[in-house]
């Protein structure tokens, strides 16, 4: 398992992303520990709407990721803001009760890594918009 975490800058705005590949001959955890991830990823950017704080957006990834019996291996923040540096406020993670907010772009990154075993990260940067017809929320568009 290899992990890639790369960016760009576009007329002085970051991006980033991480995405995990594999070489040769994969098994069943590993394959299980992308899906999880995959799974927390995916369930967190489609929660993300104005309105739901920082703090909750972390919880619906880390909760997955811990049913799944691989919460202690979730060792860090589900996110970071990202703008003309890559890694800004705000903090998506535990603690932070600030609201989401339309104009908002920031990475949504859940990670699993067992030592000595494998480790997965998969990030995406989203923003959060509100649509300009009927002022309901766009849940997010991929940023970059």
């Amino acid at each position: 398992m290899v992990l890639f975490d790369l960016g760009t800058v576009h007329q002085g705005y970051d991006s980033d992303a991480t995405r995990t590949v594999a070489f040769g001959k994969v098994g069943d955890r590993e394959r299980e520990i992308h899906a999880v991830c995959l799974e927390a990823n995916l369930a967190a950017m489609e929660a993300a709407k104005p309105g739901v704080t920082a703090a909750s957006l972390d919880k619906i990834a880390r909760d997955i990721i811990t049913k799944a019996g691989y919460g202690e291996y979730f060792n860090h923040r589900l996110g970071h803001g990202i703008g003309t540096s890559t890694h800004e406020f705000p903090s998506i993670m535990e603690g932070n009760d600030m609201e989401l907010q339309p104009g908002m772009c920031f990475s949504i990154e859940p990670g699993i890594y067992v030592p000595g075993f494998a480790g997965v990260r998969i990030e995406d940067c989203i923003h959060i918009t509100l649509t300009a017809t009927n002022h309901s929320p766009i849940h997010q568009r991929r940023c970059g």
